[in-house]
């Protein structure tokens, strides 16, 4: 969101510190400025996402968008929430069509970047601006180019593994430390009539397994760069075994049988039902899984490695302005107020998610084990997160796909490395 490494060293965030309980909860910097702009004349901002229909946040965007309006009554927002299946589409139709558009969300480094490929003058940079001072300083290298930045960061989340911790408890079993342990854990639940890993068919839900192990096996963006340019192929181990582990917990039986007919949804119900133990998937999952059945303690833990396990840190979104927008000032007001440290905490709460600004308060003990594990020295940007394009990142991960529903890994390199070739080349 560029292609920075972001080996990251995430400042450790600070215990609790609670944000005051009167009025809204809004800091002293946005209640000085309530009144000062009444009479001047209104100004609308046209805010896209693909947040806003989200179970688990939308109450939290659109209740800061209130607030943000009664704050700056001279402000107007126009908010347009996009599905996530159409996200990408739509914002370039937008971009490209010259329609009015001031500010907009992207989930991942790659889709920062293709944007970027439409026009790399696209975004508003933000460099210097006050609000920025606020966010942990690596959480910027993902929308920093040639030190500029360009986009807000917003509360971090990782991926891999969700499981039933009062399951693994009533059974005596432990978090396994290595791939061995984890492979001898799933014969464990198996044998007790238990699915070790719920797994589904959605296309982009093997990555959170896989895409695990390559920040394992030691792909970071610098191996992700030599992958695209040429200089190392597919073939390379480092992908490879990553994908070969993911194909051999299918192959012993360790996901549902079924698993290629069911959606993410199913797969979370097997979680909350107490048919599987673990899920692949990453830690926003948290409230929609403890929703199923507030009677099972749900945990995280990494996708164990042969010699390491790696924290993989997802920042979920970065929220960006449109260069052509006609009314800068008012865009960065408002991308400072939803990126704010009292909305981050309030967004956090609900989703069980890490903010990304300095001294922010984590309610959810969870939380606080995932804040451990993402600002940690050895942490990484998830893998999938490094390709550099979206585009390109979905062909990979369908790729995998096919390979894991049957196709030869011969066949299956082959065609990704054609697919990676290809973009080189254009």
């Amino acid at each position: 969101m560029i292609r920075q490494r972001l080996k990251v060293g995430f400042v450790l965030i600070s215990a609790l510190v609670f944000v005051s309980c009167s009025g809204s909860g809004l800091s002293d910097e946005y209640r000085q400025e309530e009144g000062k702009t009444e009479e001047n004349e209104i100004v609308t901002i046209r805010y896209s996402s693909y947040l806003l229909d989200s179970a688990q946040a939308s109450k939290v965007y659109y209740d800061a968008i209130r607030e943000f309006e009664h704050l700056h009554p001279n402000i107007r927002i126009e908010s347009d929430f996009i599905q996530n299946a159409n996200y990408t589409a739509g914002i370039k139709i937008k971009l490209l069509g010259g329609e009015e558009l001031d500010v907009f969300d992207t989930w991942s480094p790659s889709l920062f970047e293709e944007f970027r490929k439409l026009n790399p003058n696209v975004y508003l940079d933000l460099t210097g601006s006050p609000f920025l001072e606020q966010f942990l300083p690596n959480t910027l290298k993902p929308v920093t180019i040639d030190g500029k930045v360009y986009g807000a960061p917003e509360v971090m989340h990782s991926d891999g593994l969700l499981y039933n911790k009062t399951m693994f408890d009533s059974f005596g079993l432990t978090v396994p430390g290595t791939w061995d342990e984890f492979i001898a854990l799933c014969e464990t639940l198996k044998g007790k009539g238990i699915i070790p890993v719920a797994m589904d068919a959605e296309w982009s839900t093997a990555q959170f397994f896989w895409g695990s192990i390559m920040s394992n096996n030691g792909a970071d963006e610098e191996w992700t760069r030599k992958l695209e340019r040429g200089d190392i192929p597919l073939s390379d181990e480092k992908f490879v075994d990553a994908i070969r582990k993911h194909k051999e917990i299918i192959d012993r039986g360790f996901v549902p049988p079924n698993w290629t007919q069911l959606m993410h949804e199913q797969s979370k119900d097997l979680i909350g039902q107490g048919k599987a133990a673990m899920i692949m998937t990453g830690t926003w999952s948290l409230p929609s899984i403890m929703e199923r059945n507030p009677n099972f303690e749900i945990d995280f833990m990494m996708v164990p490695g042969e010699e390491r396990s790696v924290p993989n840190v997802n920042i979920g979104t970065y929220r960006v302005i449109n260069a052509k927008t006609k009314h800068p000032e008012e865009a960065k007001t408002f991308v400072a107020f939803m990126n704010s440290k009292a909305n981050q905490e309030r967004l956090a709460d609900g989703a069980m998610a890490v903010p990304s600004v300095v001294s922010a308060r984590i309610s959810s003990q969870v939380a606080v084990k995932v804040s451990e594990l993402v600002t940690r020295e050895d942490a990484v940007l998830y893998w999938p997160h490094t390709v550099s394009t979206e585009s390109l990142q979905v062909k990979i991960q369908e790729g995998v796909n096919k390979y894991l529903t049957g196709q030869s890994l011969e066949e299956a390199l082959t065609e990704m490395q054609a697919v990676i070739d290809e973009a080189r080349s254009k």
